[in-house]
């Protein structure tokens, strides 16, 4: 069987284009591991496309409607909850820029001293509307289970090993179990796709992984307790349904990462010791961390933080790619999955594709500095 679309990866950018293509095509979907268990299946489930896409303010519309519709299909429930920022001095001008987009406001940050330490480095705060946090596990299942109603077809355990060209053009994907044929193949294997694609198409993808602690903080984390962030420290974090305090930083690899990918930095420990508590109230260095966790595989980032959604001219003809999205995927999930099916079909998208195009690049190697989303997305100075 020749198929119409082969997707390689099964994470939220394979299983978002699997859902928009399989009305009028036949796809499969190809990993090398279970469907959905690589690294989107370790994502916080803060959803806050208007944060860090604020140049796009259509493409984070689209993906917000597309969770308000599938809130309540399968397992799939999606939480509305705020965003807020602290506002240092020195950022306020910024602020004020920001909070001239729609849904979003500027407040004296006293309207949130029971979240903000008394001490902390905010004079206001940035308030996000149009946002959410939902289970990653939920929103996977439920996006796999829509696909094998629609007709999609799944090889999971899986590798595949090559990108077949013919003439210019795709013509399938080699596997380890064999060739499989296809007039199109969407490469979204997150940071593996650059390696997948050697020899085929370059891509400036490079490696890192988001490290995550639940913390056991004496602090009310009901449904009144905003999701926040800091970008100088490049960290985040919200309540859970279990009355917990999430927390994930970003670990960068200085160069490659290590053999085993899913491995901890020293970033997380230290934020959490030293600089947490100066945040947050009723959060310190003796607070409990009842676990951690780390994508099972590395995450992967671009020189502007942002992913490629491309079908490029380098490339051959049937090539799609979808990754690089700097954790910020699964928030984007509607909206990746409109993109990628625009590039198949040649129909119009309702946002702006320019901004994930490959072109915008002039380099395509891993050697560039490492930009964070919280600083490309929005504005930040790194650490």
């Amino acid at each position: 069987m020749v198929y119409d679309i082969v997707i390689v990866g099964s994470g939220i950018a394979g299983l978002a284009a699997a859902n928009r293509l399989a009305v009028d095509h036949d796809v499969l979907v190809v990993d090398r591991v279970g469907i959905g268990e690589g690294t989107s299946s370790r994502a916080s489930g803060v959803m806050t496309a208007p944060v860090d896409y604020p140049d796009q303010p259509r493409w984070a519309e689209h993906t917000t409607e597309f969770f308000h519709d599938l809130d309540g299909t399968g397992t799939f429930d999606w939480t509305d909850r705020n965003y807020v920022r602290g506002v240092r001095p020195d950022d306020l001008g910024r602020a004020e820029e920001a909070a001239e987009s729609d849904g979003v406001s500027l407040v004296d940050v006293d309207q949130y001293a029971d979240v903000f330490a008394a001490d902390s480095p905010y004079e206001y705060a940035l308030v996000w509307g149009d946002c959410g946090y939902c289970d990653v596990a939920d929103l996977l299942a439920t996006l796999d289970s829509e696909a094998r109603r629609k007709g999609v077809e799944y090889r999971p355990d899986t590798a595949v090993t090559e990108v077949l060209v013919e003439d210019g053009a795709v013509s399938g994907v080699e596997t380890e179990y064999g060739t499989v044929e296809a007039d199109t193949v969407v490469v979204a294997a997150g940071s593996a796709t650059r390696d997948l694609l050697t020899g085929v198409l370059e891509l400036p993808i490079r490696k890192f992984t988001w490290n995550v602690a639940y913390l056991d903080a004496e602090v009310d984390v009901d449904e009144d307790y905003p999701m926040g962030g800091d970008p100088i420290y490049g960290a985040y974090w919200r309540g859970t349904d279990d009355g917990h305090l999430l927390v994930g930083v970003e670990h960068r690899y200085d160069t490659e990462p290590p053999a085993e990918e899913g491995s901890f930095g020293e970033r997380l420990d230290a934020f959490l010791a030293a600089e947490l508590g100066t945040l947050l109230a009723d959060v310190d260095g003796e607070t409990d961390v009842v676990r951690y966790e780390v994508c099972p595989m590395a995450d992967a980032t671009t020189p502007d933080a942002k992913g490629i959604i491309d079908a490029p001219a380098e490339g051959p003809d049937g090539l799609v790619v979808a990754a690089g999205f700097h954790g910020a995927g699964v928030m984007a999930t509607g909206s990746i999955g409109t993109a990628v099916r625009s590039l198949v079909t040649g129909e119009e998208a309702p946002f702006r594709l320019d901004p994930f195009r490959l072109d915008r690049f002039d380099t395509r190697g891993t050697d560039f500095e490492f930009a964070s989303l919280f600083s490309a997305g929005t504005w930040g100075t790194n650490v």
